[in-house]
């Protein structure tokens, strides 16, 4: 069976690049097509050779620029040749689903989300743009709303990545996938027997994760704050930190490991789809603190109905002060969270549950494109009824 994983691009490492290692380890001889790849940036166990690039990589500053080029993506997309394979896998941002596989392949999308610039944060994002270009914008994300049901409309089988994210599928597109949360290499995590009295912050340090809000709070607070990651608003980020923020940039896997396990506990302030970093702590054995909003309703257990322990809580509102009072709150009650309790959790999202639910579903997927669809019949009352009414028309001109 020849197989092809399409992802947009390999210029960050983020929770899309963790589903296509997931994806290429399982499928060793599958093709990988994408529109950037920054080669120091593939995820591991993936060679270079195997790697196609749109012609867009080709273009000067094509990586640092990408945004610009934005209303090229769907051709880029739209010129992969694609036409001899089985099967298609696509990490799905809303230009992939412009594809064009064969009649005879099975195209799946794994949907982290619908564009949220184009559905539900499309007024966020147009406020944010100088008055001029406000038109312009919602013009285009009008017009790319359109492209982007369409070609949601030829995908054979959707997958979100949460619960979160299948209703904006249903919402946005009228489809209905199935549920995979992503892999998470919560196996390799382990419980340390001393902890520092540090919180701790991992990610891409850019304004939709709301690292300023955890700045604030530990600022109020005059608690320890380790950050870890890099993006376009550090510098912005390190001006509102005060003494005991701490920015570490990116660290090696080892000390990565090391700082979840001997952390105090997790804080988590964004609106996300899922979170992967949120479980990899929790993988440790650490609480996390989080919003409660978006897949973190899904990660962190609180008041489990079966009277499973809690792995962590929730703040209800994205505000300095919520997260404030939710900090005291754990300070008070920490010793209730059982570290083993919450790495059994967390071991629920590891990697070999994605390999083994996305095999599965792969599976029914290529026994149902051997079926023979039924042939559908329209009764005749239905038929007559439509001759009927197109006679009158024609009459009528």
């Amino acid at each position: 069976m020849k197989i092809a994983i399409v992802h947009y691009w390999f210029l960050v490492e983020g929770g899309g690049e963790k589903v296509i290692e997931a994806l290429a380890a399982m499928y060793p001889g599958a093709d990988i097509f994408c529109l950037f790849a920054d080669k120091q940036r593939l995820p591991r166990g993936i060679s270079e050779d195997r790697v196609q690039c749109s012609i867009l990589d080709k273009l000067p500053f094509s990586h640092r620029m990408n945004r610009a080029i934005f209303p090229l993506y769907s051709a880029a997309v739209g010129s992969f040749d694609l036409s001899k394979y089985d099967l298609i896998i696509s990490s799905d941002s809303p230009p992939i689903k412009d594809i064009v596989p064969s009649i005879d392949t099975v195209h799946i999308s794994y949907c982290h989300t619908p564009g949220r610039f184009l559905w539900d944060l499309a007024p966020m994002f147009t406020a944010k743009l100088p008055w001029f270009a406000r038109p312009l914008f919602a013009g285009m994300a009008a017009n790319a709303r359109v492209s982007d049901f369409v070609a949601a409309q030829r995908v054979d089988y959707f997958i979100a990545n949460s619960r979160y994210v299948a209703r904006r599928v249903r919402k946005y597109y009228r489809r209905h996938p199935a549920v995979i949360y992503p892999p998470v290499n919560a196996v390799d995590g382990y419980l340390s027997s001393s902890h520092d009295d540090y919180y701790l912050s991992v990610g891409r340090l850019i304004k939709n994760k709301r690292i300023d809000l955890l700045i604030h709070a530990c600022n109020q607070l005059k608690r320890k704050l380790v950050i870890v990651g890099e993006g376009r608003d550090e510098k912005a980020l390190k001006a509102i930190a005060g003494p005991t923020i701490e920015f570490l940039g990116r660290v090696p896997s080892a000390e990565l490991a090391n700082l979840y396990a001997r952390s105090r506990a997790f804080l988590f302030a964004a609106d996300e789809d899922f979170g992967i970093v949120s479980v990899e702590a929790q993988a440790y054995g650490r609480p996390v603190i989080a919003y409660g909003r978006g897949g973190s309703l899904e990660t962190v257990r609180v008041d489990d109905a079966e009277g499973k322990s809690d792995t962590g809580l929730l703040f209800p509102d994205q505000t300095p002060g919520s997260l404030v009072d939710a900090i005291r709150l754990f300070e008070s009650q920490e010793q209730r969270l059982v570290p083993s309790a919450i790495r059994e959790h967390a071991l629920s999202f590891d990697v070999s549950v994605f390999k083994q639910k996305i095999s599965e579903f792969v599976s029914v997927a290529m026994m149902e494109r051997e079926t023979p669809a039924p042939v559908l019949t329209m009764p005749r009352r239905f038929i007559d009824a439509r001759v009927a009414a197109w006679e009158g028309i024609r009459g009528e001109a």
